[in-house]
């Protein structure tokens, strides 16, 4: 019998900064477990650029020689390896902070024949408030960017392009996809109370929802207390429901996670069915070597220009698709609205000299440092270039 190793599956990084839209700035590892669960199901895992590759063995036809359980589950944790990429990419990254970025092929997010790991862009509502850098869908699937913020008592609807910046169909990693990230013991605060009943779930493989019970505890207190501590260390590393006195909070569970502060994690489970477009193998028990997408947006800023002298009249640009103002009385120039930051420069912008005439094309901002500024009331990223001019 002939043996090899056949693609099961490929998890890929996209990103609308760069002009192939492959991002190699993510590092994608297995967890302890997963590294020794791949060992013992003679699977490999390979990174080559910005792809992570799982393989497996197989015989000549393509089949595995080992068809893995329905209950394996594979967990990987997602490092930066550019310190730039937090300052280009469209989503909150707090390093200290306890939430961080979850995927999972059980979110079923599709876009024609794309399988999303991350969640659904949600749906613009009127009703919802909208600050600058927000990203909302419509009912056809265009994703667009809040330029401007927006909210129930100030309304515009993502038609209106002095608010909206339109992105494209892509379904974009958000801040939606973050979740709390606790090691052995999760602290849950409240009102002053002497009694706690703890549920805690893990999920249901039949509706992939987090309602199959594992542990039920009760705790009386002499005196009121204002938080109590559940212990998970019992537990594996994995997503959990944990309901203390009715009020539930999902949570990742993994203490070298922790230990390790990562940009995110990733589950991949295989007990989807066959039919299931994110399962892993088909009916024939083939491995589906599904392409499975994150995908980053780029962050957009204001820009601006800032001039040695009052030579310089004015920055424009010659396929007007921007505006700079000039800042009253210095030599400052601003952006009317936040430019996306991309890979490859805007070569239409020029800056028009009283000695010189046109001076073109003037360099980008760099996404290396940002800075904050306010303008009517909403607050903005800004990236600066000072002009030898």
């Amino acid at each position: 019998m002939m043996l090899r190793y056949s693609i099961l599956l490929t998890v890929q990084v996209l990103h609308d900064y760069f002009a192939n839209l492959k991002c190699e700035d993510l590092d994608i590892v297995p967890s302890t477990d997963t590294a020794r669960a791949l060992r013992g199901h003679d699977m490999l895992v390979k990174t080559i650029g910005n792809k992570l590759i799982l393989l497996l063995k197989t015989d000549g036809s393509g089949k595995p020689v080992a068809l893995p359980d329905p209950s394996l589950k594979l967990s990987f944790y997602v490092g930066i390896n550019n310190v730039r990429f937090p300052n280009y990419t469209n989503i909150d990254h707090r390093p200290s902070g306890s939430e961080k970025l979850y995927f999972t092929n059980l979110n079923q997010t599709i876009v024609n024949t794309t399988l999303y790991l991350n969640t659904v862009i949600t749906g613009y509502n009127n009703a919802n408030s909208y600050p600058v850098g927000t990203l909302a869908g419509d009912t056809m699937g265009n994703i667009y960017e809040a330029i401007r913020s927006s909210d129930s008592g100030n309304i515009h609807a993502l038609s209106d392009t002095d608010y909206w910046l339109l992105k494209g169909t892509a379904q974009y990693v958000s801040n939606n996809d973050q979740i709390p990230l606790v090691g052995d013991s999760f602290l849950y605060n409240t009102a002053p109370v002497n009694d706690f009943t703890v549920h805690i779930y893990t999920i249901s493989t039949s509706t992939n929802i987090y309602d199959a019970l594992l542990v039920t505890d009760t705790q009386h207190f002499d005196t009121p207390q204002v938080s109590y501590v559940v212990d998970l260390a019992h537990l594996k590393s994995g997503k959990y429901r944990i309901e203390v006195n009715g009020n539930s909070s999902l949570v990742y569970h993994d203490n070298a996670a922790v230990l390790r502060n990562d940009f995110g994690l990733i589950e991949l489970f295989n007990h989807l069915p066959a039919a299931n477009s994110f399962s892993w193998f088909d009916a024939a028990g083939m491995p589906k070597q599904n392409i499975f997408t994150l995908r980053f947006a780029n962050r957009s800023a204001l820009w601006k220009y800032i001039a040695r002298t009052t030579d310089v009249t004015a920055i424009k640009d010659n396929t007007s698709l921007y505006t700079f103002n000039n800042i009253p009385s210095s030599t400052t120039f601003i952006s009317s609205v936040p430019i996306p930051f991309r890979e490859r420069p805007i070569d239409s912008f020029f800056l028009e000299s009283a000695s010189l005439g046109q001076v073109s094309p003037i360099p980008n901002p760099p996404a290396d440092r940002l800075t904050k500024v306010t303008r009517g009331g909403d607050n903005y990223y800004c990236a600066e270039k000072h002009l030898n001019y």
